[in-house]
């Protein structure tokens, strides 16, 4: 079965994807939160220097699919390191 990713608002994050995003800005000269947010901001994608520290320390069990794939762009990750799809469930609400 095939999921088009437009229909996709929000992923998984989890510790692994953390340390993927956190090894990446660590090699875009050790990149902060706030510089993340302010090339975000750059190519259209809004999210505050402040959820992304919450992105990164875990706080949150989600992310936007529009985010991940700015981080991505970003920081050069490949977006299949931040949006795995080996399962999903519907919301019926």
């Amino acid at each position: 079965m095939a999921v088009d990713v437009n229909d996709v608002a929000y992923v998984r994050w989890n510790s692994e994807k953390i340390a993927t995003v956190k090894n990446a800005m660590k090699q875009k000269n050790n990149m902060s939160a706030r510089e993340l947010a302010q090339a975000l901001q750059t190519i259209g994608v809004s999210c505050s220097h402040q959820n992304l520290s919450k992105l990164l320390s875990g706080k949150y069990s989600i992310i936007s699919l529009e985010i991940a794939r700015g981080i991505s762009e970003i920081l050069s990750i490949p977006v299949k390191d931040l949006v795995k799809i080996y399962a999903f469930s519907v919301y019926n609400g």
